[in-house]
């Protein structure tokens, strides 16, 4: 009778590992190098070091952190918003504010951040549309 055997391949990047044996070490050998890859395919930056990663932190594309809600809420404490903008004229108070407003991404980016803060039950910033194209200013 022969001996049960197995084997198996592991590429990541440029590293490539393969094993061939017995069936039982074959597995324990397989476990160790997942073990091994396992932590090496997790990107962490930052305070997540170390940290378990939130179901949100764990989807597709990873964490991301939010850019426009907080310098919005700048505006509107500097008073930007006293008297009413165009969705043209928040990208314009954003320039100084150091966040990405080039392109079509970005501004549906704004005006989706924009959109949250007047749904918001506790909003003080107010908005609408108007001839396809939205105002926003704050009572």
């Amino acid at each position: 009778m022969s001996e049960a055997k197995n084997r198996f391949r592991v590429r990541n990047g440029e590293i490539e590992i393969e094993y061939e044996g017995p069936l039982k070490e074959v597995n324990e050998r397989y476990e160790h190098v997942l073990e091994w890859l396992i932590p090496k395919q997790v990107k962490t930056k930052g305070k997540t070091k170390g940290k378990k990663l939130t179901k949100e932190e764990e989807k597709r594309g990873g964490f991301h952190k939010t850019i426009y809600t907080p310098k919005i809420d700048e505006l509107i404490k500097e008073g930007f918003f006293k008297t009413r903008k165009s969705l043209d004229d928040v990208v314009k108070g954003l320039v100084p504010k150091n966040v990405p407003t080039r392109g079509m991404d970005a501004r549906t980016a704004i005006l989706n951040n924009l959109k949250r803060k007047i749904a918001s039950k506790k909003a003080t910033l107010k908005g609408g549309k108007e001839e396809d194209e939205w105002y926003f200013w704050v009572d």
